[in-house]
Order: structure tokens, then C-alpha cells, then sequence
């Protein structure tokens, strides 16, 4: 039989069986489940049977609810798996039953959510277009000196040399 484990902060595990087609879950007692803290709407999920195992919808609550870490949004109709974890609010519970805890469905492959541009225009040029970054050189004024600096003592070095080949031995 499924049932939920409830673990509210200071106090002992507490499991819920569930018996009936359609659970509401939330803070106030007109619920089927009632959890009694702060971060649990008054009327915060929706458990509804199917098959063998449950169905978990949110119905809008104030801080959410997650299954195995992941956010759903409300009225998303989640599939419900042997030991998933569902937090409602801050309320940590986990899902528990004995039917088809054999084998468990492989995730379904989500499509891509691609949008199709409404309007495009050519480029002047493709400069842009290639994957590829393009390597620019920045000019630095500092290196440039020192390279003209370098250049100039070389030409000097050579002019010295020149003179002093050209220079006669005295007799």
C-alpha cells in the first residue's frame, strides 16, 4: 500500500497510508493530509491516483514543492516513484510503496524548447559568423617605444662598429 513519511523538523517520522483516489495536502485540517507548519500552503498539493501509483500536482502554493530536488510548477502533473523524495515547502517527505518497485521508467527525453526567430537580417559582413575568436592586437605605446628604443641602440652599435673597421692602424 502507498504511503508518505512526513518529517517535520523536532518531531518524530510520521507515515501517512494512502487509501483514497484523490489526497489533498496542505497546512489547514479541510485537507485529506494535513501538515501542520508555516511553509505549507492551506491547500498545497494534490495526490490522485492512477493505475498503481500516484500522481503529485501542485495547486499554486506559496513556496513550492520539489520531487528528488526538482522544482515543479503548479499544476504540473508529476508521476510519482517508489522512494522519491518530495519536499512541500520546508517539510521533507518521501513517497513509499510496494507497486512496481521492480523496474522504474526510464526519464523521458524532454524536448528542446527552441524558438523560431520572428524576424532576421543579413550582416554587412560576416566578421562575426566564424566560431573561431579572433586574436587582436592591441597596440601598447610602451612596447612600441622600447622597440623603437632598441632599434636606434642597434643602428647605433652598427655605426660604431663601421667607424671602427673603418678607422686605419697609425704606421
Amino acid at each position: 500500500m502507498p504511503s508518505l513519511i512526513v518529517s517535520l523538523p523536532d518531531e518524530p517520522e510520521v507515515t501517512h497510508e494512502l487509501t483514497e483516489e484523490v489526497i489533498t495536502l496542505g497546512r489547514i485540517s479541510e485537507n485529506a493530509l494535513q501538515i501542520e507548519h508555516a511553509s505549507v500552503s492551506s491547500y498545497h498539493a494534490e495526490l490522485t491516483l492512477r493505475g498503481d501509483n500516484y500522481i503529485l500536482k501542485d495547486l499554486g502554493s506559496t513556496n513550492g514543492t520539489r520531487v528528488n530536488g526538482r522544482a515543479i510548477e503548479p499544476e504540473q502533473e508529476v508521476p510519482l516513484n517508489p522512494n522519491d523524495e518530495i519536499q512541500f515547502g520546508h517539510v521533507d517527505t518521501k513517497y513509499v510503496t510496494d507497486a512496481g518497485s521492480h523496474s522504474q521508467p526510464l526519464p523521458s527525453d524532454a524536448e528542446p524548447a527552441i524558438a523560431v526567430a520572428s524576424s532576421s537580417a543579413v550582416p554587412s559582413n560576416f566578421a562575426n559568423a566564424s566560431p573561431f575568436q579572433k586574436k587582436t592586437e592591441k597596440k601598447d605605446p610602451a612596447n612600441t617605444a622600447v622597440l623603437v628604443l632598441g632599434i636606434v641602440a642597434l643602428l647605433g652599435a652598427l655605426a660604431a662598429i663601421v667607424t671602427a673597421l673603418g678607422l686605419k692602424a697609425p704606421m
